[in-house]
This record gives C-alpha cells, structure tokens and sequence, in this order.
C-alpha cells in the first residue's frame, strides 16, 4: 500500500510590536498630515458683525486607527488666531520664536473708518484665509514646534 504524504510548507510568522518605542514616546500625541482653513462664516450679531473661519484638521493615521485619517472640524474668529500665536509666542523657546509667523494683518488704517465694507470683500477674505493657512500649517507641522506647544495646540484645536 503506497502512502502519499504530502509536505506543506510553514506559514511565515508576522510579529506585531504594539509597544511604542522610545521615539514615539517622546514626540507628542498630534501628528497631524494637512491643516485647511475653509470658507468662513459672517456672522451678524446685534452689536456687531464678525467673520468665523472654518478649519479642518487631518491627522495622521496612527497604530491605534490604522489606515484612516481622523479629521477635526473647527470654528475660529481671528481674534482667537491672535490668542493663541501670542500663547505660542510665550511658551515658545527663544530660538523658536522666529519660526512662528505672523498673522495676516488686520484692516489698514484708511479702510477702518468703512469697516464693514473692507472687512467683508472676497478678496481681502480670500488672502486673509491663506494667511491663516500658511500660519497653522508652518505651526501645526513643524515637528519642534510640536513638541514645546503640544499644550497650547491642543487647547487651540478645542471646539
């Protein structure tokens, strides 16, 4: 009686390491991919009439959610810009400091007197939502930066 014996190969073994390692330790808990300031809201108030800047914030895929990218959707006045850059200006080590820009500038001096006019032209909200842009990207991916401002970043990005 012939025995037919057949060999089968060995499955190949994966290891998972699902310990951080010393480096991902020591860098903060943001990790971000891509920062979009998008249209803004003009809001009218009784008093007043305001502009709020939508922001939405791409993290970057972790071990914990895998391949998908969580997204944060934020609202934010300019005034809350200018908050947190004099925050992160403070917390900051000196040789940070002067990779921090600055914000795109308020109204000139000669448009403030037609305020409401000035302030709410699509152009000028057009250059003001890439300078918010440029700023929270030049923050928000600098891996140093990172790493000192964790706190205030994270306080920022609070709805």
């Amino acid at each position: 009686m012939p025995h037919n014996i057949k060999f089968l190969a060995p499955e190949p073994i994966n290891l998972v390491n699902n310990e951080s390692s010393s480096e991902e330790l020591m860098t903060p808990s943001l990790h971000f991919r891509d920062i979009r300031v998008g249209n803004c809201t003009i809001v009218n108030s009784q008093n007043n009439k305001f502009t709020v800047w939508q922001i939405e914030v791409t993290l970057a895929p972790t071990g914990i959610s895998g391949r998908s990218s969580p997204k944060i959707h934020i609202y934010k006045r300019y005034t809350e810009f200018e908050a947190f850059r004099e925050k992160m200006m403070q917390t900051l080590s000196a040789d940070l400091r002067p990779n921090v820009p600055p914000l795109p500038p308020k109204l000139s001096w000669y448009d403030a007197w037609r305020y409401e006019d000035a302030n709410f032209k699509s152009g000028w909200l057009a250059r003001r939502r890439a300078g918010l842009e440029l700023f929270l990207n030049t923050l928000l991916l600098n891996d140093k930066i990172l790493l000192e401002g964790v706190e205030c970043i994270k306080e920022f990005l609070k709805k």
